[in-house]
């Protein structure tokens, strides 16, 4: 659930009094201005806004991942339909394309329901990962080109325009040792497709944020791909609740919470949750750079360290515990830039060393207790240095 600094999501007066301007020539304008591309500046029927900085990191594919978000606000009287959006570099070079029924599968309203078009008024956001062969295939900076049509009163324009420019950090993704040890763990919602925590926005006092953009949500698996033996109505039957978790790195504490009950498993929790209790039991820990580290949802009563205490790598924080807003006994860990958990922006990270048993080709079922894991294996186990276990993927960690 945690990133650098995010922009503040808003709107700028095309006039000295919005309310007539936006009533009178800004709608005549998305009727009457539909200006090629590269013309002069035009009136657009769309804000986007990148929310924070793009930031590529190496995956268990092999590959680059570059993560970010846009936000979208139809700032017209007008229904639009986003028809395409390519994204290029800084100096012109495509690098990824989406267009027709590919838009959905990039974009959601801020339901979180895939869409291609937004009604007046409403928000949105595109949700992009770019993946790249080579780490120095990373542009020094983006722009995105959208195509959108705008209907109003029957009548119908296009509009093609280059917005969110942005620059990609240059900043390595931090290499950490692991949160547990042993396994196999599944990584049930990690990095980087539309899963729940890709789409995580939040707003805290007004200002969005994604905590969770980098996050994993580890749960131990057996060979058989099942969570856990005997009555599941018990944490104690899950095989990961209890396991220790270690320190990633050495830092400083800089808050606990140890007072959260457990929820029963494979329940929703009925609880309205708050930013201080939506991750239950929890330890962040400040590590060298400006980064701090999560571990959420742990036992209550197992958390070992204080606010202020130094701790090394390895050192055991807590146990795994099934607190706060989940469903069943799991680690969630993140790393973001600033020492709110959730009032912060998520940023990479890597595990200099783990084994890669595979991945799990049925990953909802499994959540859902329709099945046990499907482990599509590796043979041998792939022994990985300096790669995020994506989204689905089976891990066993050293020690």
């Amino acid at each position: 659930m945690v990133s650098p600094q995010a922009k503040r999501w808003t709107s700028r007066s095309v006039g000295p009094r919005r309310g007539v301007v936006c009533g009178v020539v800004l709608v005549a304008a998305l009727l009457a201005l539909a200006a090629p591309a590269q013309a002069a500046p035009q009136f657009t029927p769309l804000i986007a806004t990148v929310l924070a900085q793009p930031a590529p990191v190496k995956g268990t594919d092999g590959r680059i991942h570059v993560v970010y978000e846009i936000l979208l606000q139809n700032d017209a009287g007008a229904h639009v339909d986003v028809l395409s959006l390519a994204v290029r570099t800084g100096r012109g070079r495509p690098l990824l394309r989406v267009a027709g029924d590919q838009v959905p599968t990039v974009m959601t309203t801020f339901a979180r329901q895939p869409t291609a078009s937004l009604e007046a008024s409403e928000g949105g956001k595109l949700l992009l990962d770019l993946v790249l062969r080579r780490a120095r295939q990373v542009p020094g900076a983006l722009v995105h080109r959208m195509s959108v049509r705008a209907t109003l009163g029957g009548e119908t324009r296009d509009f093609t325009f280059d917005a969110a420019r942005t620059r990609v950090t240059r900043r390595q993704a931090v290499s950490l040792a692991p949160p547990l040890r042993g396994g196999q763990y599944l990584n049930f919602n990690g990095c980087c497709g539309l899963s729940p925590h890709r789409t995580a926005i939040a707003a805290v006092d007004g200002t969005p944020w994604l905590s969770e953009r980098f996050a994993s949500d580890f749960i131990q698996i057996d060979a058989q791909g099942r969570g856990g033996a005997g009555d599941l109505s018990r944490n104690e039957s899950f095989f990961t609740f209890g396991d220790p978790v270690y320190a990633v790195a050495g830092g400083r504490v800089v808050s606990t919470r140890n007072d959260q009950p457990e929820n029963t498993p494979l329940m929703e929790p009925a609880i309205n949750f708050t930013p201080q209790t939506t991750l239950g039991n929890n330890v962040v820990v400040r590590l060298r750079g400006g980064r701090y580290a999560l571990f959420a949802h742990l036992e209550r009563g197992s958390v070992r360290v204080r606010r202020g205490q130094r701790v090394r790598t390895g050192d055991v924080l807590g146990r795994v515990g099934n607190s706060g807003d989940t469903g069943g006994p799991h680690l969630h860990f993140q790393l973001s830039d600033g020492p709110d958990p959730v009032a912060s922006d998520g940023v990479p990270y890597t595990f200099a060393r783990f084994g890669l048993v595979g991945s799990v080709t049925n990953v909802e079922q499994f959540l859902t207790g329709q099945a046990p894991a499907d482990i599509q294996r590796l043979d041998p186990v792939a022994q990985r240095r300096g790669e995020l276990p994506l989204q689905s993927t089976v891990v066993r960690f050293g020690g």
